[in-house]
C-alpha cells in the first residue's frame, strides 16, 4: 500500500488550495464580469505561497476595482455623453443667419449646474433653513434628522426653525 510523504500531500493540498482560489477569484472578478482577463488572473494566482489568501484577494480586487473605474470614466461616461447629446433639442437659429446653434455639451453642462444651484439657492427659505439646522450647535444628529424630514415634508420652515432652537435651548450645555 502507497502512503504519500508529507511533502506530497502539502504539495497537493496547495494545489487544491489555488484551484479554488483561482475559482474565486474567475467567478468574483473574471468570467462574465470581465474586469481580470485569464493572464491575470493565473498571474494573481501564482502568487500564491500557501498562507496569503487574503493579500492576493486584495490585489485581484484592487486591480479589478482600477479596471472599473477606468471604464466608468472612459466607456461608459462617453456612451452616456453620447446619449444626452443623441437626446437634446438644437438650440434655436439666429435669424441674421450666423452660423451657430445646436448642442453644446459646454453650454448643457452650465444649465443642468445651474439648475441644480437653483434647486437649493441661499434664497430658497427650506435650504436655508436646513443649513441653519446644520449649524446649530447642542442638537443630537437624529434631532437634526427629525428637522430635515420634517422640512421635506412640506412643513413650514420657520416653524421647524422655531421648534430647533427651542430644543437646542433645552439641552444642556
Amino acid at each position: 500500500m502507497y502512503y504519500p510523504s508529507n511533502n506530497e500531500t502539502s504539495s497537493n493540498n496547495e494545489g487544491n488550495n489555488k484551484t479554488n482560489l483561482r475559482a474565486e477569484i474567475i467567478n468574483l472578478y473574471g468570467g462574465k464580469n470581465g474586469f481580470l482577463n485569464n493572464g491575470e488572473i493565473n498571474k494573481l494566482v501564482n502568487k500564491y505561497t500557501g498562507n496569503n489568501t487574503m493579500n492576493v484577494k486584495k490585489q485581484a480586487y484592487s486591480k479589478a476595482s482600477t479596471k472599473y473605474m477606468n471604464y466608468m470614466a472612459t466607456t461608459f461616461t462617453q456612451d452616456v455623453i453620447r446619449e444626452i447629446k443623441a437626446k437634446m433639442k438644437s438650440s434655436p437659429k439666429c435669424p441674421s443667419g450666423i452660423v451657430g446653434g445646436g448642442p453644446s455639451l459646454r453650454g448643457t453642462a452650465r444649465a443642468v449646474m445651474g439648475g441644480i444651484k437653483a434647486a437649493c439657492a441661499s434664497g430658497n427659505p427650506k435650504c436655508d433653513t436646513m443649513a441653519k439646522i446644520n449649524k446649530m450647535r447642542h442638537l443630537t444628529n437624529a434631532n437634526k434628522k427629525g428637522f430635515k424630514i420634517r422640512l421635506n415634508g412640506g412643513e413650514n420652515p420657520k416653524k421647524v426653525l422655531t421648534a430647533a432652537g427651542a430644543i437646542r435651548l433645552i439641552r444642556p450645555t
